[in-house]
């Protein structure tokens, strides 16, 4: 078969797979530095020029036993998620899927490859058709760090199975390619390791955290039944212009130009930038908060007129933060399952860790395009001020030098300043950006640059888009008027103490089931494996180790078995599941020998049941307190 038959077989099911990158491959000429030539088993090697240096990208004398020896050398024990830094021929690639993916349990690929020239020319000399056609192999070519970021993310690394063993991921480097392009693989592996902490990040911060969110929706039952949801203002903004005020110190620049926008966009506030905008005399149309702590009700104190001005209020915030504030309401959940248990929808919403990516999912949701950023800063000022003048806390956080400086890219293509939490903010936007239909202006005049987002000065995008006249009130408070005041209030919450009843009484039985498969765990750790590892006993009873491990499986069926039992614990659940299960994975990657492995999952297991046991037992605690405050109320 010539050459040409093969690169156009590898073509056909690109194109099906990979349409943009096959595209630039037919778009891409052969370069004249790279030299085939035939290593002494006959197979094909390239000779590279690089300036006055020459590279090989594999040992002329066999390059696929070559490639073995080196992914021997790795000793690679476990691998479910495997990423190749280079793809060079496709030897390294082709000899670790049939010989070492299916006994390291791999169950995930990704390739990068910076050079689009040389893997042209792969595609010329190998067969890629089965690899190409296969779903759970990836390929980036040619693409730069930055532009690679989101795909992996949302499109990869989100996916369930590889999520729950990041911990376990290997990278692999191809020797010849990072030689030929050290930096490139270096800021690869960088957005690999953040698009990974992303992740973690964004899974939850504390799995008791969510206790405090739990206890909030509960406390705050007649404000999600006496106020419409922001689902009845979905799609009532489509196609008009909305802009989301942040609190950066760049806001001090251009938040005057906001004044007589009223009628022309739909302006939405964070909490922060709300008491200073209001001081300016520019009063936003929403205004919104994510936090559930302590403070966050100050952001509204001491504002003595809401007229005109919607609170987007989540029921995880503290009860008094929603109280202080004595305008007109619209709930919206957060895309936590507690909600799934109250059964009444008032729209969710899917955001990070930052109220300013909260507003933007809120405009989104409403239709807005475009949607306009100002005072998204994401860095220090050059000052280094960290927000804007009039903050209730003040423009600077006075312990930021104790923070990590992070360098990341400025709207300006400068170096800025700036820190973790900053970049996991901008991550959340791109990601946000990249999924968003319209269009979104950076209008921050200063800050970090966003992927996504075009920059464009504030002044500049008014007159561009915010020119014509619709009366964003008008919308809200038809919306606000449509929703009937519920004159059953009392019977829902009736029915919700009902629930919590029923599933406290759930939660009760779990519990003693819990306690006794932790009584099992215990009782093999000091009869098997205490004795193994103080040598005091060669015999490992492993019937008993596995009836551990089936335990656990019957009662993680159990934990998913009823609707309103996993609506109630899955979202407490998530951050501690997903760092069990890296953990879990984790293991095999340490143990070699089984009967270890298996010694070591019944402790891993062990914690498990304690752990899950006890978010049983506050759940059940926070329904019990629910249960009696809620009789309280309606015997009122």
């Amino acid at each position: 078969m010539n050459r040409n038959t093969v690169f156009e077989k590898n073509m056909e099911v690109l194109e099906k797979r990979y349409p943009d990158l096959a595209k630039r491959v037919r778009e891409t000429d052969d370069n004249p530095s790279y030299k085939i030539i035939q290593a002494k088993n006959g197979k094909p090697n390239v000779l590279i020029k690089k300036g006055s240096e020459f590279f090989m990208l594999y040992d002329n004398d066999d390059p696929e036993k070559y490639c073995e020896q080196y992914l021997e050398s790795l000793k690679i024990n476990y691998a479910p998620v495997v990423v190749f830094m280079g793809l060079g021929l496709g030897y390294h690639l082709d000899r670790y899927f049939k010989l070492l993916g299916e006994k390291v349990g791999t169950r995930q690929i990704v390739v990068f490859e910076k050079d689009i020239e040389l893997f042209r020319l792969a595609l010329t000399l190998g067969d890629f058709v089965q690899v190409f056609a296969q779903p759970n192999i990836h390929f980036f070519v040619g693409e730069s760090p930055e532009e690679i970021y989101v795909k992996l993310k949302t499109e990869i690394l989100s996916k369930n199975d590889i999520r729950i063993a990041l911990k376990s991921l290997k990278v692999i480097p191809l020797p010849a390619n990072i030689a030929l392009d050290e930096q490139y693989y270096k800021d690869v592996f960088l957005t690999l390791r953040n698009a990974a902490r992303q992740i973690m990040v964004l899974t939850g911060n504390d799995s008791l955290d969510s206790f405090a969110g739990l206890e909030n929706i509960l406390k705050n039952l007649k404000h999600i039944f006496s106020n419409p949801g922001i689902n009845t203002l979905y799609d009532k903004f489509r196609g008009r212009p909305a802009v989301l005020v942040a609190a950066g110190p760049s806001l001090n620049k251009n938040m005057h130009l906001l004044r007589g926008l009223e009628d022309k966009a739909l302006i939405i506030s964070c909490d922060a930038s709300f008491i200073p905008v209001m001081k300016k005399g520019i009063r936003p149309h929403l205004v919104t908060s994510l936090e559930r702590t302590p403070g966050v009700d100050l952001f509204y104190t001491g504002i003595e007129n809401f007229s005109g001005i919607y609170f987007i209020a989540l029921p995880i915030l503290m009860p008094k933060t929603i109280d202080v504030f004595k305008g007109r309401k619209f709930i919206a959940y957060r895309g936590y399952s507690h909600f799934d248990w109250l059964e009444e929808e008032k729209g969710t919403l899917n955001v990070g860790i930052s109220v300013a990516n909260l507003a933007f999912q809120i405009l989104v949701g409403f239709g807005c395009d475009p949607i306009i950023l100002i005072g998204q800063d994401l860095a220090y000022a050059e000052d280094g001020d960290t927000h804007v003048k009039g903050d209730i806390f003040g423009s600077r956080v006075e312990n930021v030098c104790e923070n990590p400086v992070v360098e990341l890219e400025g709207n300006d293509g400068k170096p800025i300043k700036s820190r973790k939490l900053w970049e996991i903010m901008k991550y959340t936007y791109e990601e946000d950006i990249a999924a968003y239909k319209g269009t979104c202006i950076n209008a921050t005049e200063g800050g970090a640059k966003i992927l996504g987002a075009e920059v464009m000065p504030f002044k500049n995008a008014i007159e561009k888009y915010c020119m014509e006249v619709f009366n964003p009130n008008l919308i809200l408070d038809e919306a606000y008027s449509n929703f009937t005041k519920d004159s059953d209030v009392q019977e829902k919450i009736k029915k919700i103490q009902k629930k919590a009843k029923v599933s406290d009484k759930m939660l009760r039985d779990s519990i003693e089931k819990f306690h006794d498969a932790l009584e099992m765990a215990n009782q093999a750790e000091k009869e098997i494996i205490k004795p193994f590892l103080e040598n005091d006993s060669e015999y490992v009873d492993m019937e008993r180790l596995t009836s551990v491990e089936q335990r656990f499986l019957d009662l993680s069926k159990l934990l998913g078995g009823d609707k309103d039992y996993w609506a109630l614990m899955a979202h407490t659940l998530s951050a501690y599941d997903i760092c069990y299960s890296n953990e879990m994975g984790f293991l095999r990657d340490i143990y070699t020998d089984e009967t270890c492995l298996a010694m070591a999952r019944v402790r891993k297991i062990k914690d498990w049941f304690a752990v899950v046991g006890q978010f049983l037992v506050l759940t059940e605690n926070i329904l019990k307190k629910t249960e009696k405050r809620l009789g309280e109320e309606i015997a009122l």
